[in-house]
């Protein structure tokens, strides 16, 4: 196993891909998903409370009703019955929303309810910038609603009996509770889309860092060393592989990790099994990154060209596959393209797993992830058979080739 302890030793000496390609682009991933999903405050459903302020010249029981009604949305501010006071209260924001109940508006409302004809309107002022004032208005027009009912219904009764039915009308609400429509992904979107955003650090990282390991047995000294050496060329292979495979899952164990660390509530939301199904989605995907780096060590490709490949691929595999920008906002054509591309179907396996999707649709994803891992391994073998029959390789097949 000392070829494998040897490529090791060289990803070690270049600590900085690792730095940059799998922590840095990491915490950018999780920047970008918690501006995208921000923690929720609160589990449950809170209804908005703004200060509000009662200028009651009125003086009856239809208004000490609504002052009443409006205490249950928000805290109380007292303002002088005074223009410019009213004014200064509302522009400063003390107050959010002001209602003014006129002189003589119940005998005027309730005479509108029994004779069926539009009631009298009262005067309110707030910021149509304050979406939580207009609900509350909203709501003041749905009380008085209740009261106008009432009025119509018992002709006969008085005031404080009227508003009396509506406040017990008004007393009954319905129990919220918060749902999620068949097929939608609930509670676990910042852990799926950090996955998908994960995509581009796992193919520049394992690209990069593969790419250096496989170069580093291209080199003329080394092949000359490997050629006179009783190690077979299968045994070779297979550690080279094996060293390629732990630098890959170390990379990915890395990037996962720090997903479940940062977004852990959001990976529990996931259906029973959901996990296991993404994290196998994420392996499968693994694959290409790794079939690309086997490709570029098959070609002799060196660390710049390893670089520039993998940053170039990892980009557009991405875009295409619809993580930085929705696929549905682009053009047909490249919509059909990114159909293409592997990273349109870990996209598409991680929100499948995510919605409790049947499990051969999962598996799908993650099959079509292994065929391009397997096609692009299957050129690198062509090639890197091609390649050994060179003169530039060197070794007895290149000596055997005549010219």
């Amino acid at each position: 196993m000392r070829a494998c302890r040897y490529a090791l030793e060289i990803v070690a000496k270049h600590p900085i891909y690792l730095i940059i390609y799998v922590g840095f682009l990491s915490l950018m991933g999780l920047f970008v998903t918690s501006g995208l999903y921000p923690p929720a405050a609160s589990g449950e459903y809170e209804s908005a409370e703004i200060p509000f302020a009662v200028i009651d010249r009125d003086q009856s029981d239809l208004s000490r009703s609504v002052a009443a009604f409006l205490a249950e949305q928000g805290p109380s501010v007292e303002v002088p019955d005074e223009l410019r006071a009213c004014q200064d209260a509302v522009a400063t924001g003390e107050v959010r929303y002001l209602l003014i109940v006129p002189k003589g508006y119940e005998e005027s409302f309730l005479e509108a309810a029994r004779e069926g004809t539009v009631a009298p309107r009262l005067e309110t002022v707030f910021s149509f910038e304050s979406m939580g004032a207009t609900l509350v208005d909203t709501q003041v027009s749905q009380y008085l609603q209740l009261i106008r009912a009432a009025a119509a219904l018992q002709p006969a009764a008085n005031a404080e009996a009227v508003v009396a039915q509506a406040e017990a009308a008004s007393e009954k609400t319905a129990t919220i509770r918060e749902v999620a429509a068949p097929g939608e992904v609930s509670g676990c979107e910042a852990f799926i889309f950090y996955l998908q955003w994960s995509a581009y650090p796992l193919t520049v990282a394992v690209v990069v860092s593969v790419g250096i390991l496989m170069g580093a047995f291209n080199r003329t000294d080394v092949r000359r060393r490997v050629a006179v050496s009783p190690a077979s060329g299968l045994s070779m292979g297979l550690q080279k592989a094996l060293a390629g495979l732990v630098v890959a899952l170390g990379v990915c164990v890395v990037i996962v990790g720090i997903g479940l660390a940062f977004f852990g509530d959001a990976a529990a939301a996931l259906p029973a099994g959901g996990l296991a199904f993404v994290l196998g989605l994420v392996l499968a995907f693994l694959l290409v990154p790794l079939a690309i780096a086997f490709l570029l060590g098959q070609l002799g490709c060196g660390e710049n060209v390893s670089n520039t490949v993998g940053n170039i691929t990892g980009m557009v595999l991405t875009f295409l596959g619809g993580v930085w920008v929705s696929t549905d906002l682009m053009p047909e054509a490249v919509r059909t393209v990114s159909m293409f591309t592997p990273v349109h179907w870990l996209g598409t396996g991680l929100n499948a797993a995510a919605v409790s999707a049947p499990a051969d649709e999962v598996l799908l994803c993650a099959g079509v992830m292994v065929l391009f891992a397997a096609a692009i391994f299957a050129v690198a073998l062509v090639a890197g058979r091609l390649r050994a029959q060179t003169s530039e390789a060197g070794g007895n097949a290149a000596a055997a080739t005549p010219r």
